[in-house]
């Protein structure tokens, strides 16, 4: 057994570590790395990267502000400064803020706060405050960004208290993590505008129901006239600012708020928010990071078969080979395994090093139902790749004529295919947007070895709640297409290496 193995080591070394293997594995890791992140940043951007909740209080310039910093999936930030401008844009007060913050300071009685600006690590948000009149005295309640966001992870609204005089006023956000598991965090800022050192003491009574596609995703409605409502958890608010992680129930699409005692019901639809963790998972699967290694890194495979087949084969170093005691079967089998152990290796250190640069970077764990979706897109993408190299390799006599031949349909599979897709979509009418497209270029990666890929990326998209279910795609006919590309050109290139 140790004696078999031998070979296999050695043709991996040859492949693996080969000089052009490596610098390239990391020339696409870090661009790679680079790129995602660029994609998550710009993309992440659209729904609000850095994110405030809080209210403003203002008594004849007299400041003062309660809220939170936090990200797209609610982490609090630390060291976020928060700037307060007016509506011409100058700087009234700027302060650095750790998470949950409450501000004092003084503003001309003239300039009053219309806008808010929130930065950290290079990101930032602006936010407009709405003024609302209380006796003698201006206050501000603060939404985030997301709100008016192109892409909505969040929603929320405002609730009060009746017990207390005068009331507290209750910010309510609901962030959607996870669409397929229901996790969700919903954060409850409290605050007495006029009594700022009174503790919040009251319950908020929550629950599910189900509404009608129409109407708004956030709205108010008197709690006496829902009905069928599936009671969740009471809530005893007893701090500041409270955080709960809860399920969203799938069998319903909205989420009810109240405060014990009253019948305002904030209604918060969840069904119209976008999975904040799939959100950034869609900004890194789409990147051109990912892409990059998955288009251009094949090209290793194609010079491995070119160096392990083709240029031995033309130059007549295998038939030296073959002289000695190996049979054909050892030695195709041998360097075909070397190649996948290569191709094995490579997808193990690229997710791994995306794994740790994107909790490093922007804090995104991929868990490990993802890694292993993404290792084994790779992983299946390289292998039918270098299958069909193989092939080609193994068939064609002249080296040059391989070369040039796998260039072409290198330029195809990888270059061209987007191209190809469009056109048939054109002449069958599928158009470029919507379910008919999705579904063609699902079919159509069936019969490319590097796109092939694309059909295991679909169940993360679909783990993340990111596409709607295709019914023709399913666990046995994605098998059937990867194992098709992999196992029917090993066998083919066998047969005709066998005959030379």
């Amino acid at each position: 057994m140790k004696r078999s193995l031998v070979p296999v080591i050695y043709d991996f070394k040859r492949s693996f570590l080969r000089l052009s293997t490596l610098v390239l594995l990391v020339l696409f890791i870090v661009a790679g790395i680079g790129l995602s992140y660029l994609s998550y940043s710009i993309v992440s951007n659209l729904a609000g990267p850095v994110k405030t909740l809080g209210i403003i209080t203002v008594d004849n310039g007299n400041v003062s502000v309660y809220g939170v910093a936090y990200d797209l999936v609610g982490r609090q930030l630390s060291g976020a400064k928060i700037m307060f401008l007016d509506k011409s844009g100058k700087t009234l007060y700027e302060s650095r803020v750790n998470g949950l913050y409450h501000l004092s300071f003084k503003a001309p009685v003239n300039d009053r706060i219309a806008r808010l600006r929130i930065i950290y690590n290079g990101k930032n948000a602006d936010e407009n405050v709405l003024p609302l009149s209380y006796v003698n005295k201006t206050y501000y309640i603060l939404y985030y960004a997301a709100f008016n966001a192109f892409t909505m992870t969040e929603s929320g609204g405002v609730l009060w208290t009746s017990q207390d005089n005068p009331r507290t006023y209750i910010v309510v956000s609901l962030i959607l993590l996870d669409k397929s598991s229901g996790d969700a965090l919903l954060q409850i800022l409290s605050f007495n505008i006029v009594n700022q050192g009174l503790k919040p003491s009251y319950e908020l009574i929550t629950g599910f129901i189900k509404l009608s596609n129409n109407g708004p995703s956030t709205t108010y409605i008197n709690a006496s006239k829902l009905s069928h409502i599936v009671p969740y958890r009471v809530i005893n608010v007893s701090d500041p600012y409270v955080r709960y992680w809860i399920k969203l129930d799938p069998s319903y699409n909205a989420m009810m708020v109240r405060v014990n005692g009253s019948n305002e019901a904030l209604i918060i639809r969840y069904d119209r928010l976008q999975p904040a963790k799939g959100f950034m998972m869609e900004s890194m699967l789409s990147s051109s990071g990912l892409s990059l290694f998955l288009n251009f890194f094949p090209i290793v495979f194609l010079y491995l078969a070119y160096k392990l087949i083709s240029k031995p084969k033309a130059s007549g170093a295998l038939e030296f080979i073959l002289a000695r005691p190996v049979t054909k079967w050892d030695l195709y089998v041998t360097r075909y395994v070397s190649g996948v152990l290569t191709a094995l290796v490579s997808s193990i250190i690229f997710v791994a090093a995306l794994d740790i640069a994107s909790s490093a970077l922007w804090g995104v764990v991929f868990g490990a139902y993802t890694s292993f979706l993404l290792f084994l897109a790779i992983f299946v993408g390289l292998v039918a790749w270098y299958s069909f190299c193989y092939l080609l390799s193994s068939g064609l006599r002249s080296s040059s004529g391989y070369l040039a031949l796998s260039i072409v349909f290198y330029i195809l599979f990888a270059m061209f295919w987007g191209l190809i897709t469009f056109l048939v979509a054109m002449q069958i009418g599928a158009g470029l947007t919507g379910r008919a497209w999705e579904s063609l270029s699902y079919k159509l990666s069936m019969l490319n070895p590097i796109k092939v890929s694309d059909l295991i990326i679909y169940y993360i998209r679909l783990h993340y709640g990111l596409v709607t279910p295709i019914q023709w795609i399913s666990p046995g006919i994605v098998a059937g297409a990867i194992l098709a590309w992999i196992i029917v050109p090993f066998i083919l290139g066998y047969l005709v290496f066998k005959k030379d």
